[in-house]
């Protein structure tokens, strides 16, 4: 029996062997990585506290609740707008989702308040940039060019999940990303490609199916199994927002209740440097992106990731939504005369 991999003192390992002339892999499991033991007033926050104080959260359990991040008339106009979707989708054909599962993808195109309001939202902006931006330096001949590569829209789907849905796995976002953990003692910013928040378009409970995450487990070697007996789960009234890291195992649950229909818009951002899992660019009129704020835009991906990254004839895609727009940042790279910081030492 061998080592297939190995990469930190902590991570459980998988060993390869021949059983009955096939060759198998089993992993033998580390058991000392530990949920943080979490309540959901330990996780909870409001909408009006410091930044500071969201992103401490967020460092140390991989989530934040947000109590009053939306008003109940901005949730509704986001679920009414998602509703003749929602009636016209069918059972999903598979395991992932339960069949009493009805979802409605492309929500920043289907609806503008959900692209202004909720993609918008100066929380989700901030964090996100916090935790997905990248500022890098690069040689360009002589001289050494410092870039921005702000996070973008990955994507926002909305789920409406009724009574008889049984619990969906537990699972991490970033699968997709193929991301390669490592056991962290504390939390290291570039180890993150995406960041979701979670938006309670009706009262989210434990019984007919809030998400339930495990906290901590962001910082868990990428082998570490989750076990159902660590999770918490994450309520919430009509308007609250959970923001959660992809890296954090977690699922909806089972709506156990006879008439509750769960409903929720979940928005995800990732790093500007990473292809999007939704594609929403074909198929939508260009006059709709026209008439959204440069801001939102910006949030959609449609602007470029430095250097070079997402351009439409060596020119930011803005100039073409927005031909009045002006950005100190992001003019044309490739005009030689670089609109970003020059500098001698990137430790300076």
């Amino acid at each position: 029996m061998s080592d297939l991999c190995t990469t930190t003192s902590t991570m459980d390992k998988i060993k390869l062997a021949e059983v009955d002339g096939t060759m198998k892999a089993h992993i033998i499991r580390n058991t000392t990585e530990k949920a943080i033991p979490a309540t959901k007033n330990d996780l909870t926050l409001n909408v009006t506290d410091s930044i500071e104080d969201i992103i401490a959260k967020i460092e140390k359990y991989g989530g934040v609740i947000i109590k009053n991040y939306l008003s109940t008339e901005i949730t509704d106009s986001i679920l009414k707008d998602a509703t003749p979707f929602l009636d016209q989708d069918k059972s999903w054909d598979g395991t992932f989702f339960p069949p009493e599962t009805r979802k409605v993808t492309g929500m920043c195109v289907r609806s503008k308040t959900c692209a202004e309001k909720f993609l918008s939202h100066p929380l989700n902006s901030a964090l996100s940039h916090k935790f997905l931006g990248k500022r890098n330096g690069f040689w360009i001949g002589d001289e050494i060019v410092q870039g921005y590569s702000p996070p973008q829209h990955n994507s926002t789907i909305c789920f409406r999940i009724g009574p008889g849905a049984k619990d969906q796995v537990l699972h991490r976002d970033d699968v997709i990303h193929h991301n390669i953990h490592k056991h962290m003692d504390t939390y290291e910013y570039g180890s993150d490609s995406a960041l979701g928040s979670v938006l309670g378009l009706t009262r989210t409970t434990k019984e007919n199916g809030a998400t339930r995450f495990i906290p901590g487990s962001h910082k868990w070697d990428h082998w570490r199994k989750p076990e159902e007996s660590e999770v918490v789960y994450a309520e919430l009234e009509k308007g609250d927002c959970f923001f959660m890291l992809a890296s954090c195992y977690h699922a909806g649950s089972a709506n156990v209740t006879e008439s509750e229909y769960r409903a929720v818009v979940i928005n995800f951002m990732t790093e500007g440097t990473l292809r999007q899992e939704e594609n929403i660019m074909l198929g939508t009129p260009i006059e709709y992106f026209k008439s959204l704020p440069v801001e939102t835009l910006k949030l959609l991906g449609l602007t470029t990731s430095d250097p070079f990254l997402g351009y439409i004839d060596f020119k930011d895609p803005l100039k073409l939504l927005k031909p009045n727009y002006e950005s100190k940042e992001q003019q044309d790279f490739y005009s030689g005369t670089y609109p970003y910081v020059l500098v001698d030492n990137l430790n300076s």
